[in-house]
């Protein structure tokens, strides 16, 4: 399966974007100390940098982790720190697309040691090797979609980085290089040198190889020609390496005790094109260019995008045109389902029901009585951290296309403000034609608050909730919000089976009842078993319709929690995180609540090494080979934001008869 980044690539020129050190130096960040601490001391600052350059445009945002090398913190003694700053680095940029709301990927960034290797300097292969290695594992563990490595002057040393690249992921990998006005880097390298880079890396080549730094537009852009040629004439084509080019806003010149480049956004912008047509498939800024220097090269790119379908679509007059319906401009809708039939209700009619259940109640019970093989499937989003939705619907469009049943959405997890989940929920249902189940807490509602929302869900065709009390406030960033619990998860369902009943919890009449349906939360794997036997039991008195489950790793789990309670008397959806790496497998299980991952699953996902993504899958749709005689279905919860793994495991659950839905009666 092609990597998003890497089908994006091929499809269009991508933007990166500009220089965040010069962005942070602009608003105060000190030269004496180092930038990669900021990640951790000052995120607000460094998570508004990315977000300026996502606002201006950029397809691409690198982590604030350039010198986040052993080798180069020593300088400020941060060498036993390289881990969290990495890590955090990759968060802070995640968190910023979050906020943005814009399908951006996230690059990390890695930066030469500053090391000579021998016989210029003392330094050996390995430590060089340890070090980039070290830095990659740790942004990787943080989520990022690329590596870029970049201003490297050392072909020996730029190998090495691509080769700990290609060793500890799968991840597209950037490679590029620093030239000079001259047009070479400090150690002498030229453009055309760069070809015996290929040539010592054999397999292992980078996916872009290219140009950042060094030098302003236009010599960077006669490197970037050389290169191109030498490239191409020793047989590189376009299937095996592509090019990027990343000038500087000219050369610094110091003014008032400050740096700063002369450059205008206009000037570098006139460059786009040109560095396109000659090959670059990713385009940006690096030092001295700032959201301005992107936003004017963001217009240009779409010039010269738009320009180019307008000259291939020129060729195809004798076509008759097609008309494309208005709503393709949010998110092109799939035909295979039908949207009527969606959680937002679009037709005005009420939600169909089977006996006295509502009518995903009744479907899971329907399979539960009777075998019927029909298998539910849900994938968790997470809302999105700011107002704007598009990240989040083209993953809710590719969650729906590859064949699930339902998107469950948080309600602000981990206590971290986000969108509503009712909110979302409607977006989706009504953008996308999916049915959803929202998670509904007790956390930040009192009981008039919980009810009108209810009621709000019933309105808007959010018919499926699942019941939860909700983290604490002290556990997410805002620690001194007031929760108010008026009532527990036990409560709340009480409250949603009196509703369809037609009656407030003040017995009031509220017209026509709801039809919601009623799920709550189970952890097999929880500490205190019998504590959590009790609470399944007065969740189900309460009214719940069907158990979610915390994720499980093994089919024990789930088997010596039933073997305890014995037969459950209602349907069960079984929680399936699948694990991509042995860092992730041992994160999840030292530090996370509710998860508990057996010693045999994270010594497999060791095995595994770079294939990790891979087999984490396998082991996934494995157990739900095992437990699908136990279950009526499952929900998956993608990790890092990475929906694309989520839709291959349903696409491939979907292929099979066992795991194939139902249609509902």
């Amino acid at each position: 399966m092609t990597h998003p980044f890497l089908q994006a690539l091929k499809e269009r020129p991508l933007l990166v974007d500009g220089a965040t050190g010069t962005l942070l130096y602009s608003r105060g960040a000190s030269t004496e100390a180092s930038f990669e601490h900021l990640n951790l001391t000052r995120q607000d600052l460094v998570q508004q940098a990315h977000i300026d350059y996502i606002n201006a445009g950029a397809d691409v945002i690198e982590t604030n982790s350039f010198s986040g090398n052993r080798l180069r913190l020593a300088n400020f003694g941060l060498e036993e720190q390289v881990w969290k700053l990495n890590v955090w680095s990759a968060k802070v940029a995640r968190n910023a697309r979050e906020v943005a709301g814009q399908p951006v990927f996230v690059a990390g960034s890695v930066g030469p040691t500053g090391k000579l290797l021998s016989p210029l300097g003392d330094t050996s292969e390995e430590e060089i090797a340890n070090a980039y290695q070290e830095q990659m594992e740790a942004l990787l563990a943080g989520g990022v979609d690329l590596f870029m490595i970049e201003t490297m002057s050392s072909l020996e040393e730029t190998a090495i980085a691509v080769r700990m690249a290609r060793k500890v992921s799968q991840l597209p990998v950037v490679a590029q290089l620093s030239f000079s006005v001259e047009g070479h880097t400090f150690l002498g390298v030229t453009p055309e040198d760069a070809v015996r880079l290929l040539l010592e890396l054999g397999d292992d080549l980078p996916d872009v190889l290219g140009i950042n730094c060094g030098a302003g537009p236009g010599p960077v852009f006669d490197s970037l020609i050389r290169l191109s040629a030498a490239v191409r004439a020793k047989g590189y084509g376009e299937d095996k390496v592509s090019f990027s080019c990343l000038p500087n806003a000219g050369q610094p010149s110091l003014s008032g005790g400050r740096y700063t480049f002369m450059s205008r956004p206009s000037y570098c912008a006139s460059y786009v094109e040109p560095m396109v047509r000659s090959g670059a498939r990713l385009v940006g800024g690096c030092c001295g260019t700032t959201p301005e220097h992107i936003k004017a090269m963001r217009e240009t790119l779409d010039r010269y995008i738009e320009s180019s379908k307008q000259a291939r679509s020129s060729t195809l007059t004798d076509l008759p045109a097609v008309e494309v319906p208005p709503a393709v401009s949010i998110i092109a809708k799939s035909n295979k389902k039908d949207s009527s039939k969606s959680s937002a209700g679009k037709d005005g009619k009420e939600e169909r029901s089977r006996g006295n259940l509502p009518d995903l109640a009744s479907r899971l019970k329907e399979a539960k009585d009777t075998n019927n093989g029909d298998f539910y499937i849900s994938v968790e989003l997470d809302p999105p951290k700011g107002a704007v939705s598009k990240k989040l619907l083209q993953a809710a469009q590719l969650i729906y296309e590859a064949g699930a049943d339902a998107i469950n959405v948080g309600d602000s997890p981990m206590a971290r403000v986000r969108m509503s989940s009712m909110a979302t929920c409607q977006l989706i249902g009504s953008k996308v034609g999916i049915d959803t189940i929202i998670h509904f807490t007790t956390r930040d509602r009192n009981l008039m608050g919980i009810q009108a929302d209810l009621l709000g869900c019933q309105a808007l065709g959010i018919k499926n909730v699942i019941a939860l009390t909700g983290d604490p406030p002290a556990l997410g960033n805002y620690v001194h919000a007031t929760a108010v619990y008026d009532v527990d998860s036990v409560g709340l369902i009480k409250i949603i089976s009196q509703l369809n009943q037609g009656q407030d919890i003040a017995g009031n009449s509220i017209g026509s009842p709801t039809t919601l349906s009623i799920a709550c939360a189970l952890n097999p794997t929880h500490e205190n078993r019998q504590q959590e036997l009790e609470r399944l039991k007065k969740k189900i008195d309460a009214g719940a319709h069907f158990i979610m489950t915390q994720p499980i790793y093994q089919v024990t789990d789930l088997t010596d929690f039933l073997d305890q309670y014995g037969p459950l008397p209602i349907p069960i959806l079984v929680g399936i995180m699948p694990l991509h790496s042995f860092k992730h497998a041992e994160y999840l299980h030292n530090e996370v609540p509710g998860i508990s991952i057996p010693q045999e699953v994270r010594d497999a996902m060791e095995k595994a090494g770079e294939e990790g993504s891979q087999v984490g899958l396998e082991l996934a749709e494995e157990l739900l080979e095992e437990v699908k005689s136990m279950c009526q279905g499952t929900y998956l919860v993608p990790s890092f934001g990475r929906y694309e793994e989520m839709a291959t495991l349903v696409r491939r659950l979907k292929a099979k008869s066992k795991f194939k839905s139902a249609a509902p009666a």
